[in-house]
């Protein structure tokens, strides 16, 4: 599980483009309780938001990581594309470090919304394997 958390928190950061973030993804989202009660508790409060202004910031232990995106539909769910912008130099939730995580920066994530929830593929949909986020409330 800690594989998966550090996978999201390679994959996620911020990119920036022409379509505006749609609204399944916009907000803040919190790993869902079934994915981080399998976690150490400095992980558990890990969050992706999508801003209005086409930024995807990953939040996990200290680190706070931003990309720029752009979004474009793909079957079922969407490839947000990122680029860095940048990142505070604090230790996320495993104790990596901001350019620990950069040197594994991966510009394209699939998304898809489950529900309620949104889900992370890592690597590909193909591989079958995700993290779900829920939206945090008030958003």
């Amino acid at each position: 599980m800690l594989r998966l958390l550090f996978t999201f928190l390679a994959f996620s950061s911020y990119a920036a483009g022409a379509e505006a973030v749609p609204g399944a993804l916009a907000g803040s989202w919190t790993l869902r309780e079934a994915f981080a009660g399998k976690l150490p508790s400095e992980c558990r409060n890990a969050r992706l938001v999508f801003t209005s202004d086409g930024k995807l910031i990953a939040l996990s232990g200290e680190l706070r990581f931003v990309t720029k995106i752009s979004v474009k539909r793909r079957d079922a769910g969407f490839i947000v594309h990122q680029d860095f912008l940048e990142h505070n130099s604090k230790a996320n939730c495993q104790g990596k470090s901001g350019e620990y995580m950069l040197s594994r920066f991966v510009q394209d994530i699939y998304f898809e919304r489950n529900g309620a929830f949104l889900r992370q593929y890592i690597w590909t949909k193909e591989t079958g394997r995700f993290i779900e986020f829920v939206r945090t409330l008030g958003t």
